[in-house]
């Protein structure tokens, strides 16, 4: 008589789940970016800071739950953002949502509550996420582990060609799975943060202990550990809008590391640092940005500008870091102002009189770009 033989499909059907194997990669570029970070943060002033705090927040939010095809309004984000740290920016005429307000809640307290992470944290960020106990038209579990009794299955594609690209642990051994997930995430131990964050990001992601709303607490407590780590200001990057930029490649590399029964991460381990580099690459160039248009605007603030000069000014600065294409022409001053051709020169020739603008090519071919 013939046995069946289950072959095992899933990682964390190795015995030895979750004694991850991967190699130490180089960190040297990734500590390096981190201390550039801080040393720029250093230098920023109150103002500075709030706006590209504002900013980073408002991608992070919008980013992560996009990730999970969620699209949430960067006017209700921002306004969350404005009330719950009071930074009273600009004048919000949105209004924020009871969404916003708990995502917003999330980010802030994994980045600057470095408290010990237990259950009743997870849940209570899950029960944030959501609070009409619905996760679109279907009703879930909230602020609870899941207690499913079939397969928790991570799929995509229609009825009818549906794929399966993961079952988890089943629901009964979720409660064991994440006492010892939470022991190892309080624990102090030889592994760095940045590997850390890395692990824990796909640790809870496999074992995936909610009934929806794993992808955004695993990155939500990426970011904790990154700041536990307080490798830099942690409020001044987003690993989750990188992540976003990078949806397809961030999928693939999860499908393939679960299906390695080996417990290898290094495709995962590899992929994170490269993330992680150009998450703190896109700050660094962020903050340049803004003080760069801290500097500008601090040079012109006692010129004399009319409404059509700083209208203009302004269009070109919101372009930053990207040049304004082609530079300002006097056809694209008229358009922005409804200023007339003959005014438009005169505005422009009075710019390159105040050192504001400096004009370019002859004619037709005539151009003006701002003067840092």
């Amino acid at each position: 008589m013939k046995t069946s033989h289950y072959e095992k499909k899933w990682i964390w059907e190795n015995k030895n789940f979750p004694n991850f194997i991967y190699d130490k990669q180089p960190l040297e570029e990734l500590f390096y970016k981190f201390g550039n970070l801080n040393m720029i943060d250093s230098f920023m002033n109150h103002s500075n800071s709030k706006e590209f705090l504002s900013e980073i927040l408002i991608n992070e939010a919008i980013s992560t739950s996009a990730i999970e095809g969620e699209l949430l309004q960067r006017s209700s984000i921002r306004s969350s953002i404005n009330k719950l740290l009071k930074l009273d920016l600009e004048e919000d005429s949105y209004d924020s949502t009871i969404q916003s307000d708990a995502l917003v809640q999330i980010i802030l307290d994994t980045k600057n509550n470095d408290a010990k992470l237990d259950k009743k944290r997870l849940c209570s960020w899950h029960k944030a996420l959501f609070p009409t106990g619905q996760s679109g038209l279907k009703e879930i579990i909230v602020g609870e582990y899941r207690k499913d009794l079939e397969d928790m299955q991570i799929v995509s594609g229609s009825w009818e060609k549906e794929k399966v690209h993961y079952i988890a642990p089943k629901a009964k051994d979720i409660p064991k799975l994440m006492e010892d997930f939470l022991k190892w995430i309080n624990e102090e131990n030889e592994i760095n943060y940045i590997y850390k964050s890395m692990i824990a990001h796909l640790y809870f992601l496999l074992i995936h202990p909610f009934d929806d709303g794993n992808g955004r607490i695993a990155r939500a407590i990426c970011d904790y550990v990154l700041a536990k780590g307080k490798l830099a200001n942690a409020d001044f990057y987003s690993i989750s809008s990188s992540i976003h930029s990078k949806r397809k490649e961030y999928y693939q590399v999860l499908d393939n590391t679960c299906t390695n029964t080996s417990l290898d991460i290094n495709e995962w381990i590899r992929w994170n640092i490269k993330l992680y580099e150009e998450s703190i690459s896109s700050s660094l160039e962020k903050i340049n940005t803004v003080k760069l248009k801290t500097n500008f605007y601090s040079k012109i603030q006692n010129k004399k500008l009319n409404d059509r000069q700083k209208k203009a000014i302004q269009k070109m600065l919101a372009l930053l870091p990207e040049d304004f294409e082609g530079g300002m022409k006097v056809k694209k001053y008229m358009n922005i102002t409804k200023a007339t051709r003959v005014t438009a020169n005169r505005d422009l020739s009075n710019l390159v009189e105040q050192n504001i603008m400096e004009k370019h090519g002859l004619a037709r071919a005539t151009f003006y770009t701002l003067v840092f």
